[in-house]
Parts: C-alpha cells; structure tokens; sequence
C-alpha cells in the first residue's frame, strides 16, 4: 500500500484522482493534458483508492488528511511506500511541511528501506517556489545523505496533468514491496 501524506490543502485528493483515472494519462504519454477538473473537498479521514499503473497491476492508495498529521504514524506498518505531497505555491505552509517530513523520515514505526517519494505540487501556480528554493528550504541533497531509504523528489502540477506520468512511473518501480 502506498501512503499519501501531506499538509492540508497541499492536493493529495486532486493528484490521487488523476492517478486513478492514468490509462489515459498512460496511454497519451508524457505531454497528456487532463481537460476537466474535478471537484475535491479536504479529506477528513482517509480515501482508498485502486490505481492502475499498467495493465496488469493496481496499487492501493491510501490517502491520510492533513489534519490527521499527529496520527499518521499510525499507518506506517502496512505502507510499502510514501508519497509525500507538498503545495510549492503556499509559501507560507511550507516550512510546516518541510517539519512535517522530517517527521515522517525519522518516525521509527516507518518500516526501513520502504520508498518515499516527495511531489512538490502545484508547479501551475503563480508565485510557486523556484527549483533553488526549493532545494535550500528542503535542503533536498542533505535530507537525501541522511536518508536510511530510497528518497526521490518530482515536480507536478496535478491540476493540469504535468509530471503525473514520472510519478506513475515511480509507483511501478516503488510500491509493490521489496
């Protein structure tokens, strides 16, 4: 199972229902545009979803709320990998994210070696955080040295489709376990 984490706010609905909906992302390749948007509300909770990342294999997506940050850990045991989602054009949240992270990278109940994968989202957005800033707020390639686990990062926009297809490609070489 894959874990979708993040602040609230930051589009983990928006991006798991264009993962949801991939063969055409799939099918059309990397320059696929998604056409209509559809309406999310914030997840109070959780969402599971079914994706398909190519015609034989589906993987369960485990979308945890923002403001059940305090209790994420909570499903750390049954994750085979993470996606973390952060909203680059909401300056003001993302230090809060950046902590929140951390959090999750250093939480002994976060099974080793599992994948994580960030998604800095929202790269659509005016004012959005330039690749520099987000390097040296994150500070991306030291997180990455200390890291005890495969860690990568992506760049989307899960508004306009953007990058969706580098991320259903990390999910067939990431989240089906080791």
């Amino acid at each position: 199972m894959c874990l979708v984490l993040g602040a609230t706010g930051s589009g983990k609905t928006l991006l798991v229902k264009r993962l949801e909906n991939s063969p055409d992302a799939i099918k059309k390749g990397p320059d696929f545009s998604f056409e209509d948007m559809p309406a999310t509300i914030a997840t109070v909770g959780t969402n599971l979803v079914s994706v398909s990342v190519n015609r034989r294999q589906e993987i369960t997506m485990r979308e945890i709320g923002g403001c059940m940050g305090p209790i994420w850990k909570n499903y750390f045991k049954d994750a085979t990998a993470v996606m973390y989602v952060v909203d680059i054009s909401n300056r003001l949240q993302v230090a809060a994210s950046c902590i929140q992270l951390l959090t999750v990278l250093a939480s002994d109940g976060l099974p080793p070696k599992i994948p994580v994968l960030i998604v800095f989202n929202k790269t659509d957005m005016p004012g959005k955080l330039t690749k520099g800033e987000i390097e040296t707020l994150f500070r991306l390639s030291d997180i990455k040295s200390h890291c005890d686990r495969p860690l990568e990062h992506i760049e989307v926009s899960a508004c306009t489709g953007q990058g969706i297809h580098k991320v259903i490609k990390w999910m067939e070489q990431n989240c089906f376990g080791k």
